[in-house]
């Protein structure tokens, strides 16, 4: 690759019937690139330098994109529910994730159009002012509508991290990485318990502990998104701090993958591939959405829960921190294992019968077995981490910039849907066990089960097929570097899935 690259890289190749007049890469740049058979590691410096420069960016936004969200929560047991009735509790957790649907196929778009990291700066503004705006109001339709601008200004950044992630590391930096930042949901867990606690102590004859919690933890989102903004890339090629060999150093490094750099031409046969000619499409949507059913009802109702066992909302408050500690170890596990051992499917399959079982303590046990039914709770919350895994998992087996993007977004959709409908499972009309709704989680969880067994079947299975259809490829075929031609997996007959 020579510095004459633009950042607007890569179509496709003539031999797949694509067009490669908008390419900005000659066939001459490919003579002097390193095989993609072979990862090319970073040096150590440049290795520490685009840590130090993007991961905490990465680690705090999504910190304070589950914080955020998750202020309902500790805000109910710091008094906003008195002016609530019914099922507007629910109500209100649900409209953030219908909002946030709604607006991830167009938060798609504009990821692949404009410059991503930008896009997300400006996003992270917008939301911390729309956190500081839940102060402003106590009735039910007030908080209605901000719940709702929060939804439409949270759903890219999941989507955002992924992207630029797979820009910058391999597939197996990829998964740990994404680790790295999805478990802050856990520390999020913890720290905004004690947030919570210490502004349980905050009182004003003019103004509730919980509105003063979301307007400072609103600003502070806010200056988070100037910071990303200022200091976050949005692709190694139009980087700042790196010098023209650190670039070429970069992607030379991600070559390995496959899976291309970046693309701001929308392509619509590879959304049509994903959505009909993939077959590990809607196997990872409804395993996504299931789970997430789970995580959706223990992030709105966790206080709630703990309340029923006889805690008061201080004592409620202080017993999520074991929660929080559950996420960064099914963080870890979903993660960094898959980076070791692999067996995605497997760790699917255990983490959700972990919080399966959870679940059976709680329906089986009595009001008496108080530490029982506590512990099935915090068992609740590994299943919570699934989403990482398949993060880092579509990454990983998805070539194509729009095709990767489109992926991202289904597993988004998925995740909302999956979170909208876990709190209407639980109806205040079946308050304080919620035994019905708990009953459903067990179900669906073991259909989760099911269908990861199922897809490690079906990636098995494809990967021989492949094997065995091109082993007589010509070398220069097999030998093709993808990296700057955008062409879907099932386009690119080198690729091999992970399971």
């Amino acid at each position: 690759m020579k510095s004459s690259i633009k950042k607007e890289s890569i179509q496709t190749e003539k031999e797949l019937n694509h067009d490669l007049a908008d390419s900005k890469v000659s066939t001459s740049d490919f003579s002097s690139i390193p095989s993609f058979k072979k990862e090319h590691q970073l040096s150590k410096k440049l290795r520490w330098k685009i840590y130090f420069q993007i991961m905490p960016l990465f680690i705090l936004v999504y910190f304070f994109q589950f914080l955020d969200k998750t202020l309902l929560n500790y805000a109910a047991v710091m008094g906003i529910t008195k002016y609530l009735k019914g099922n507007e509790y629910s109500n209100l957790s649900t409209i953030f994730y219908v909002s946030y649907l709604a607006m991830e196929p167009f938060a798609g778009i504009c990821i692949q159009k404009l410059p991503v990291a930008k896009f997300l700066g400006v996003n992270v503004v917008i939301w911390g002012i729309v956190v500081s705006c839940h102060a402003a109001t106590k009735t039910y339709a007030g908080l209605m509508i901000v719940r709702t601008l929060l939804g439409l200004c949270e759903a890219s950044a999941g989507a955002c991290l992924i992207v630029i992630t797979g820009m910058w590391w391999t597939k197996k930096e990829q998964s740990q990485l994404t680790g790295l930042w999805f478990m802050q949901i856990g520390t999020a867990q913890i720290i905004g318990a004690l947030i919570s606690f210490g502004f349980q102590h905050v009182h004003t004859t003019t103004i509730e502990s919980w509105q003063i919690l979301f307007i400072v933890i609103g600003i502070i989102t806010a200056l988070l998104g100037v910071a990303v903004l200022i200091f976050l890339p949005d692709n190694p090629l139009t980087c700042k701090f790196l010098t023209e060999g650190e670039k070429q150093e970069v992607i030379d490094h991600i070559r390995i993958n496959q899976t291309g750099v970046e693309n701001r031409k929308y392509k619509f046969y590879q959304v049509k591939e994903i959505l009909f000619k993939d077959k590990q499409t809607w196997l990872l949507f409804f395993i996504v959405l299931l789970s997430l059913i789970n995580g959706g009802a223990i992030t709105t109702f966790s206080s709630i829960i703990l309340e029923s066992f006889g805690f008061d909302h201080y004592q409620s408050t202080f017993m999520q921190f074991p929660s929080g500690v559950i996420t960064i170890i099914s963080a870890l596990l979903c993660c960094y294992l898959p980076s070791y051992i692999g067996e995605r499917c497997l760790i699917v399959s255990f983490i959700s019968l972990l919080s399966l079982i959870g679940i059976v303590l709680q329906i089986s046990l009595d009001a008496s077995q108080k530490a029982g039914r506590l512990i099935g709770v915090y068992l609740m919350n590994f299943n919570g981490a699934l989403v990482a895994l398949v993060y880092t998992w579509g990454a990983i087996n998805t070539s194509g910039h729009t095709k990767r993007i489109t992926r991202n977004t289904m597993t988004l959709m998925a995740f909302c849907i999956g979170c909208l409908l876990g709190p209407q499972q639980f109806r205040s009309k079946n308050a304080p066990n919620y035994t019905p709704g708990k009953i459903a989680l067990i179900a669906e969880l073991a259909v989760v089960i099911v269908l990861a067994l199922i897809l490690r079947i079906v990636i098995i299975k494809e990967n021989k097929s492949r094997d065995e259809k091109y082993r007589d490829l010509p070398p220069e075929i097999r030998n093709r570097d993808a990296t700057f031609l955008d062409i879907t997996d099932i386009e690119n007959v080198n690729f091999r899935y992970s399971h």
